[in-house]
């Protein structure tokens, strides 16, 4: 339970865009809270943990708002079978797993076949492959062209792709995808675009910023990474009424 000051502090928090550790650091001085730099940086985390605060980019951080919350997916039972199958096989690798009707929480016309993405960093692909075939026949991709994938799409296929670098990572369960990563991912990846139709993305930016923390940074970051940054940007600016924290538009 953090003390009546520290409430009082936050609300006064609450009507900036963002602040910074310094920020509230400083407020916690004026207020007349005692802190030195340790207690601070103890505080700071206990505020985190509890989701008083939220991380919504790089030293910036922000009230939590009432009925916003972290993403969370509950995958597929068939999806849970990937993620267990390269799991056990190689326990040590980086990979990420979307699956393609996860995007149906967000969009107006619901997704009716599913395809679970698998992504593996690099030159880990072929053993995933081959782990995965022996259970799924017949049912895999590994690395399809666009016109490759369209050509063989059917319900519950699975499509192994490269892990993209700085893909954004999700640390309680490494290979759960990031809200952030599915943001950038509808509108930079080549196998899922022409799946999600362009006038679907203002509808599931504004509901995924109205539902969920989105971390700016992460998001942005990967974007640059992807080579949209400045799409996203202007669909932001020209298409929703996000407001965004840490940057302006």
């Amino acid at each position: 339970m953090i003390v009546t000051n520290e409430y009082q502090i936050l609300e006064k928090l609450r009507v900036t865009n963002s602040f910074s550790r310094k920020e509230l650091y400083r407020a916690m001085l004026d207020s007349g809270l005692s802190v030195s730099e340790a207690s601070f940086r103890y505080r700071l985390q206990k505020l985190v943990n509890s989701g008083h605060i939220v991380r919504v980019g790089h030293n910036a951080y922000n009230i939590m708002q009432e009925n916003t919350r972290h993403y969370q997916y509950d995958y597929s039972e068939k999806a849970k079978s990937v993620i267990a199958t390269v799991s056990e096989n190689y326990p040590k690798i980086k990979f990420s797993v979307f699956e393609l009707v996860q995007l149906n929480e967000f969009v107006n016309h619901l997704l009716a076949h599913n395809v679970i993405f698998v992504s593996v960093e690099n030159s880990f692909g072929d053993f995933v492959f081959d782990a995965l075939k022996e259970t799924n026949p017949g049912r895999v991709l590994i690395y399809p062209t666009s016109d490759t994938f369209h050509q063989y799409w059917y319900s519950d296929i699975i499509v192994i792709r490269k892990l993209v670098t700085e893909a954004p990572n999700n640390r309680k369960h490494p290979w759960a995808a990031r809200l952030e990563k599915l943001l950038v991912d509808i509108i930079a990846d080549p196998l899922i675009i022409n799946s999600i139709s362009a006038s679907e993305y203002p509808i599931i930016y504004t509901d995924a910023f109205q539902k969920y923390i989105v971390n700016e940074c992460c998001l942005f970051r990967y974007a640059k990474r992807r080579g949209v940054e400045n799409e996203i940007l202007q669909l932001i600016k020209n298409e929703t009424k996000i407001s965004l924290r840490t940057r302006r538009l």
